[in-house]
């Protein structure tokens, strides 16, 4: 017993220290993924696959089709008991030979095919959640991609701001050296001391637009959105090939947007008000109704017999005949909300189409704005800097010039880099009347 016991104490014991190794390497783990950062596309997926939307696409789904499963089932039958021909003088069931007590049942019948186009109609409702799902996807995808893209522009500012508060940094502590062998002005040093804690204000104001930012981003990746993003920009070669096979002329894009979720969602509106016409038209359909009655008598013929129990059935069916003004109008009301639903549908097309050759076009500006940067403006800027920087040091310019200079050069980096990740927001938004 002893060694029984010995010998479970000792399983138990490996079996404590192998969970606990087990814990703390899931705990490495996990802190390594959350050290090492997540992909713009695992952020995408992953902020599609916790938004709370979803589950509320799916309920309402699966609710319409249990709808239409319902709507396509025959009314509950009707049971009738009661007492016929009683007699009001004495009420004995025995006394009159037509006093029975009965039993019926009764069942009534849609008309035509109204079962099944009802049940039809609720599937393809179905499939319009369906579509807004994907839909709202995409609108998630694309809110991901621009708060990246923003939180992107701020850490790369940041990197840049810092560079030249080092270089300024490096300025005061010249003027300093020169300022203590009286070789400078004490004004010199005070606009170097003001310029610095301008620096220090604007890497304040790009760190709590960055916290802002990271904030809105966290609704959908949580605790993700405070780490280092990485800085790998995606290519999304698909998009930009769209964008460049495009002709001046060509600004028709029906044939990409008929795919995208929120169209098929409309035309799916449009296949609803079909049934809806079919529906209408089996208004003019008589409807059935069938009876069975089962008649027990208590009473007995003179010759002191039981009489015969009697059996009734019957089959009654409405006829439309003064369809005017309720078949007729209800046939005329869903043909036009098939009418309103195709022009909604081309509306939102013609939109859609608009939209997308709106940010072509945008994206195709920034582009031309982007390369005027890189070939002309950051270059002279970057000369004229170091000339002014060398006429200073020659004791031939002020030492404001130099500093008016370095900020500007650092405005026109900050406006280039606003440029390039504006170019991939509007490629963002393209992406989403791709459907990607």
């Amino acid at each position: 017993m002893k060694i029984t016991g010995y010998f479970l104490s000792s399983n138990r014991l490996t079996l404590n220290m192998a969970l606990s190794s087990l814990f703390s390497l899931t705990f490495l783990l996990s802190f390594n993924l959350f050290a090492e950062g997540i992909t713009l596309n695992d952020a995408e997926q992953m902020a599609v696959k916790s938004d709370p939307a979803q589950q509320i696409y799916q309920s309402q789904q699966s609710s319409l089709i249990a709808q239409g499963i319902a709507g396509s089932t025959l009314a509950d039958p009707m049971i009738k008991l009661g007492m016929a021909n009683v007699p009001t003088d004495s009420f004995e069931l025995d006394q009159d030979p037509m006093t029975q007590l009965t039993v019926g049942l009764s069942q009534q019948f849609s008309r035509g095919s109204q079962r099944e186009l009802t049940q039809k109609g609720f599937n393809q409702r179905s499939d319009i959640t369906v579509y807004q799902g994907l839909d709202r996807q995409l609108n998630v995808k694309k809110v991901v991609r621009e708060l990246w893209f923003k939180i992107l522009f701020i850490d790369k500012s940041l990197q840049i701001v810092k560079e030249n508060k080092k270089l300024f940094a490096g300025f005061y502590r010249d003027l300093q050296a020169k300022f203590s062998l009286g070789l400078t002005d004490n004004e010199d040093l005070i606009f170097a001391e003001i310029e610095i804690s301008k620096f220090d204000e604007k890497l304040a104001a790009l760190s709590q637009r960055s916290l802002n930012y990271r904030s809105l981003l966290s609704e959908h990746i949580g605790q993700y959105a405070y780490q280092q993003l990485p800085s790998e920009i995606p290519q999304w070669s698909e998009t930009v090939s769209y964008v460049n096979v495009l002709n001046a002329t060509n600004n028709e894009h029906y044939a990409l947007l008929s795919k995208h979720p929120k169209a098929k969602m409309l035309a799916q509106t449009v296949l609803v008000a079909d049934n809806g016409i079919e529906l209408a038209e089996q208004g003019y359909n008589p409807s059935f109704k069938v009876e069975v009655g089962y008649g027990h008598r208590l009473s007995e013929t003179a010759m002191g017999e039981p009489r015969s129990d009697l059996l009734s059935a019957f089959v009654s069916m409405d006829i439309p005949l003064f369809t005017d003004k309720r078949q007729d109008q209800k046939l005329i009301s869903a043909q036009h909300i098939k009418g309103q639903k195709q022009a909604e549908h081309r509306l939102l097309l013609r939109q859609l189409n608009a939209l997308l050759n709106s940010e072509i076009s945008n994206y195709q500006q920034l582009q031309e704005r982007i390369t005027r940067y890189q070939e002309s403006l950051l270059k002279q800027a970057k000369l004229h800097t170091k000339l002014l920087e060398q006429s200073y040091q020659s004791n031939t310019r002020p030492f404001k010039e130099v500093i008016d200079a370095y900020i500007h050069e650092q405005n026109l980096t900050l406006e280039y880099q606003q440029l390039y990740f504006d170019g991939l927001k509007s490629l963002s938004n393209i992406r989403y009347f791709q459907a990607l």
